[in-house]
């Protein structure tokens, strides 16, 4: 199994407005930050992340028990404060063994300037570079339409739905959306 190249980083990227990030691995010195982040995302694009990102326990544990082979957090930093948090989550064993999952979360206030896309792009490649064949995202439908545009953008196929998985905080069921994305030579040649 190869290993992540992050050797590349910490790299700095100029979006499509001219803001400039610096993207890096997290480290374990990055709880603080990372929780302070998480707070100033609305409740409403919280609720459908997997964990409880407010909770200090839960975000130490991430600092904590850092491993890259396993899940690689990569995080967007402008000045000394995050503006988004990605994770490439490797399934080391059996039949998913080639399988990454990615999730993204970015901050309100440089949403819509590239920042989503570019980090999941340099995801992917670090995905693909490490030889990974395929790329998925659990989305809910209702909720997080932009993240399907963006995945959708960069040649992410809808793989299945399934209806009324999830529910929001009034109770109300709604749809996850598996996409794929294949990598490998599929995603270098993509990039040409």
């Amino acid at each position: 199994m190869a290993v992540y190249a992050i050797h590349r980083y910490p790299r700095d990227l100029e979006l499509r407005d001219g803001t400039r990030v610096c993207l890096r691995p997290m480290a374990a010195g990055d709880a603080d930050a990372l929780l302070a982040f998480f707070h100033r995302i609305p409740e409403q694009d919280r609720f459908f992340l997997k964990d409880d990102v407010t909770s200090p326990l839960v975000i130490q544990a991430w600092a904590t028990h850092l491993d890259y082979d396993r899940a690689l957090p990569l995080l967007a930093w402008q000045g000394d404060r995050i503006v988004a948090d990605g994770v490439l989550i490797r399934h080391r064993g059996g039949a998913r063994r080639d399988t990454a999952e990615i999730r993204i979360v970015v901050d309100p206030e440089v949403q819509n300037c590239g920042l989503g896309v570019a980090m999941i792009s340099e995801l992917l490649d670090i995905a693909s570079d490490a030889e990974l064949g395929v790329a998925v995202f659990e989305l809910v439908k209702e909720a997080q339409g932009r993240a399907i545009e963006a995945v959708q953008s960069l040649g992410a196929i809808e793989s299945g739905t399934v209806s009324g998985l999830v529910k929001d905080s009034h109770g109300r069921p709604h749809d996850l959306v598996f996409m794929t994305l294949p990598l490998g030579r599929w995603w270098k040649w993509s990039r040409y």
